[in-house]
């Protein structure tokens, strides 16, 4: 498990394995079935995994730090959700509730998800940026309305935004300082999602609509609860602590939509990315 989650973050992490099968009772491939079909007596074992990822996106060094990450992170999460699905089936758990222990791979898989969205998301603002705000378009409005409204805001100017603006090259400075602000220590939420599209001048891509990314905030929730809760039900409280009910199949969907997310904004920036490079008399790669 260290090793997966250590891949997470390796530049040279290429290629990915799908780890999504299809389950005993013949549900259609890429389809979850609901965590009750597998207490009912008469249904198999749920299988939880991911779909594959598309294809890659036609890009150059832009996109291939966060498209290394994803695939990674891919890779991690679906080995442990085959693990899991190993360690049901061996010891023939298709009856009854599902241990604890086997829905803390299912709460793992939230963990390790989340910060591959962190490690995506972060590079692809680190490495799309630097061409995206060499020309006019909505990702140059978005960095100077952000400088203009927190950073610069009622003439207040932080050390770190003096520091940025001196250094050395003020400009690569300042667009770091800019995807600091963005991501902060990690993703929070749909409200993040939404700073970083924006930030990638993808406000108007219907596939991260803000509607769209409301509906990723649930799965937010789920990584609050694990990462600052450890799923406890009133933490903070005495006695006897009980943990909250995590249906592992909900959990599969979740993590797989997370990741297609990704997708969602690596695809659209690597065109952006080759109209600005166009735009400029810039090769496409």
């Amino acid at each position: 498990m260290i090793t997966s989650y250590l891949l997470l973050f390796s530049d040279a992490a290429v290629g990915h394995r799908a780890y999504f099968v299809e389950n005993d009772i013949g549900t259609p491939r890429g389809q979850h079935v609901s965590e009750a079909a597998e207490t009912n007596g008469k249904s198999r074992m749920t299988i939880v995994g991911l779909t594959p990822l598309p294809r890659k996106p036609v890009g150059g060094e832009e996109i291939r730090r966060s498209w290394d990450r994803l695939v990674a992170t891919h890779q991690s999460v679906g080995a442990l959700f085959t693990t899991l699905n190993q360690l049901r089936a061996a010891q023939d758990e298709t009856r009854g509730p599902i241990s604890e222990n086997h829905r803390d791979q299912a709460r793992a898989a939230i963990v390790f998800t989340t910060a591959g969205i962190d490690a995506c998301l972060s590079a692809l603002l680190k490495d799309a940026l630097p061409t995206l705000l060499r020309i006019e378009g909505p990702a140059h409005s978005a960095f100077v309305g952000h400088f203009m409204k927190e950073r610069f805001k009622e003439n207040k100017v932080t050390q770190a935004t003096k520091n940025a603006v001196v250094a050395f090259d003020p400009r690569t400075a300042l667009i770091d300082l800019y995807v600091e602000d963005l991501t902060g220590p990690s993703i929070q939420g749909a409200k993040d999602l939404a700073r970083c599209r924006d930030a990638l001048g993808l406000k108007s891509d219907p596939a991260l609509a803000q509607t769209v990314l409301d509906d990723h905030q649930p799965f937010f929730n789920a990584r609050h609860e694990v990462v600052h809760e450890l799923d406890l039900v009133d933490a903070a409280g005495k006695g006897t602590r009980s943990r909250r009910h995590r249906d592992i199949a909900a959990v599969g969907e979740q993590c797989d939509g997370a990741l297609q997310l990704l997708h969602a904004f690596i695809a659209p920036t690597a065109r952006t990315v080759r109209t600005a490079r166009r735009t400029m008399g810039w090769s496409d790669s």
